[in-house]
C-alpha cells in the first residue's frame, strides 16, 4: 500500500466520494462548517485502486482529522492514514491531532482509542446545531442508533 497526498488530479475524485460517504462539503464539527472541496489530506492506493483516504485542517498549533475513509476494513488502510496525518501535522509544529465523531459510531470510538487517541470531551445534543448548518444529517446513524451528540477524541503529539 502507498500512501501520496491529495493532489490536484485526485481532487474530483476525492470530492465526489466526500460527497458520496459524508454528504460533504461541508462537514460539521464543533458548531463550525468546514468546506471540504480544498482540504489537504492523503490517499492509500494499491495497484492503482483508491483503498481510503484522510483529510484534514490546520488551526495554529492543532490539527483536525475532518474525514477518514477505509474501503477495505481490517486491512491496517485507517491506521495508516491517521499515521500519515499525525506525521504530517507534528512536521507542521502541530501538538496535538484531534477530531470529532457522533455517538452512534461505535465502531470509531474503538478505532480512536486503540490508535493513541483520547476521549476529551462530550458535546451532549451539539448535533442540533450541526444540523442547522448541514441538513443532510440523519436523524438515526449506525445500529439505529439516535445521532445526537458529538465526541471529541486528541492525541498529542
Amino acid at each position: 500500500m502507498q500512501i501520496i497526498p491529495i493532489a490536484a488530479e485526485h481532487r474530483e475524485r476525492v470530492n465526489r466520494i466526500l460527497w458520496e460517504e459524508w454528504r460533504c462539503p461541508p462537514s460539521v464539527s464543533r458548531g463550525r462548517a468546514i468546506d471540504t472541496t480544498n482540504l489537504r489530506g492523503f490517499l492509500c492506493m494499491e495497484n492503482g485502486e483508491l483503498w481510503g483516504l484522510a483529510t484534514y485542517c490546520i488551526g495554529g498549533d492543532a490539527c483536525e482529522l475532518v474525514t477518514l475513509n477505509s474501503f477495505h476494513e481490517n486491512r491496517g488502510i485507517g491506521t495508516l492514514l491517521v499515521r500519515a496525518v499525525a506525521e504530517e501535522a507534528k512536521a507542521r509544529g502541530c501538538k496535538k491531532l484531534w477530531l470529532i465523531t457522533t455517538n452512534d459510531d461505535t465502531n470509531a470510538m474503538r478505532f480512536y482509542q486503540k490508535k493513541g487517541f483520547s476521549l476529551i470531551a462530550l458535546h451532549v445534543n451539539a448535533i442540533e446545531a450541526s444540523r442547522r448548518l448541514k441538513p443532510t444529517i440523519p436523524l438515526t446513524g449506525m445500529d439505529g442508533i439516535p445521532i445526537l451528540h458529538e465526541l471529541e477524541f486528541e492525541m498529542r503529539l
